[in-house]
């Protein structure tokens, strides 16, 4: 082969490469039953198909439609409403994406900042009222193939999802236990994809002899079921053998994620936590737990 050719070659692979990482968390969106014929006066709700429960990312919607009538170039307005669960997040009376009338439907970008609204439960859908003269059809959220109006766009709606670190924490941090006793704590952070923990910790033993280090049991349970399981020390210990519990989990729902903490040693351990948190003891370095999603 050619240099030219080699070279092209070259180009043409890691473009193909790039473009598949750029998209590997991207998820095109259909509207249940679209597209669809919506009469004036009637209002019509959908599920938008795509959006995973719980997962922070950034949403990208976009609506096309036609007015039923033999008269050209007649656009019409619609009410276009974003429900999450009984939510209503998004509220717009728009026209189609190709209308040459403004403001188009362009419901989104939701982006990860609105995290709060992502953690809700419930399904993501639209409702749709037709409040104009005309009935409409081929109302959906992407261009399909049956839409052969060669001025409307080819279009996908879109959901990314945000794979970015995020910390883990425990419900009643920092957590004491006396000896032979055990504790169950809430875990907050991970999504409802899949993803990668990792959970680091830190405790005390409750003596005045310094570098007495005991090791304790952790678990990791889902739904009340452990998961996996791991024993080690303090992460600023001197013990070899730091806790250093890891898990892939394939999604669930972000709620049902414990800790159980078991010491079994004849001392009292206190301050434990899966991060440094407020901790002054300057032998602790600064650390988080993380869950990783899209793992």
């Amino acid at each position: 082969m050619s240099r030219p050719l080699k070279t092209l070659a070259l180009m043409v692979w890691v473009t193909l490469i790039c473009t598949t990482v750029a998209s590997a968390n991207e998820v095109t969106l259909t509207l249940t039953d679209g597209p669809l014929t919506i009469n004036k006066n009637q209002t019509v709700t959908k599920k938008i198909v795509g959006i995973p429960t719980g997962t922070p990312g950034s949403i990208d919607l976009k609506v096309k439609w036609h007015a039923m009538t033999l008269i050209p170039n007649v656009f019409e307005k619609l009410k276009i409403e974003v429900l999450h669960g009984t939510n209503v997040v998004v509220t717009s009376r728009c026209y189609s994406i190709h209308a040459d009338k403004t403001p188009k439907c362009y419901l989104f970008p939701m982006t990860s900042s609105d995290t709060v609204e992502f953690t809700r439960t419930g399904e993501w859908k639209l409702r749709v009222t037709n409040e104009s003269n005309n009935d409409v059809n081929g109302f959906n959220i992407q261009k399909e193939g049956t839409d052969l109006n060669p001025n409307v766009p080819g279009f996908v709606s879109t959901f990314e999802a945000n794979c970015s670190l995020r910390d883990l924490g425990i419900s009643g941090a920092p957590v004491d236990l006396p000896p032979h006793t055990s504790a169950e704590r809430e875990l907050f952070g991970p999504t409802y994809g899949a993803g990668a923990f990792l959970i680091r910790a830190k405790w005390h033993t409750d003596v005045i002899t310094p570098n007495v280090f005991e090791r304790l049991k952790v678990e990791l349970l889902y739904n009340g079921s452990v998961v996996t399981t791991a024993y080690g020390y303090s992460i600023h210990s001197n013990e070899k053998d730091k806790l250093d519990l890891r898990y892939s989990s394939t999604g669930g729902d972000v709620f049902k994620w414990k800790l159980r903490i078991t010491n079994d040693a004849g001392l009292k351990v206190n301050g434990f936590d899966v991060e440094k948190g407020g901790d002054l003891n300057p032998f602790v370095p600064a650390f988080k737990s993380t869950f990783e999603p899209c793992h």
